[in-house]
């Protein structure tokens, strides 16, 4: 199946997505939850700290629903608890909707940088000492 952006339907999920990443508390979430996983609400607001301050409990739940909104995480309810997860194959659908805008969905970026082949001849930058 051909996931290329091409309709207008597709730009707006990825507006309504990078809309949703577009705020330093909600990209800290993101950041959160693709380290550690599943967790609870209260765990993620206890390591939440934006500007030197603990990020209140009702104001993380508000930036839950806007990243839940755009579909990039997922609650469960068990009894009193919330648990949310990072739904990584949505962030990883727009990162390559993303890439589609500029090089086209037959050569999409990758998503990581590949790891190097054993025995290969080194970088140009890594043989000057460049940073990457």
């Amino acid at each position: 199946m051909d996931e290329s952006i091409s309709t207008e339907r597709d730009y707006l999920d990825l507006k309504r997505t990078l809309r949703a990443l577009g705020d330093v508390v909600r990209l800290h979430i993101v950041e959160i939850l693709g380290r550690q996983g599943e967790m609870t609400v209260t765990d993620l607001t206890q390591q939440l700290v934006v500007g030197g301050r603990l990020v209140s409990q009702p104001l993380v739940s508000w930036h839950l629903t806007m990243l839940r909104r755009a579909t990039l995480v997922q609650t469960r309810r068990t009894g009193r608890l919330v648990y949310c997860t990072l739904d990584r194959e949505r962030y990883q659908a727009s990162l390559r909707m993303l890439s589609e805008l500029v090089v086209g969905p037959s050569q999409t970026l990758p998503l990581r940088p590949a790891p190097p082949v054993v025995g290969s001849a080194p970088s140009p930058a890594d043989r000057t000492g460049a940073r990457r």
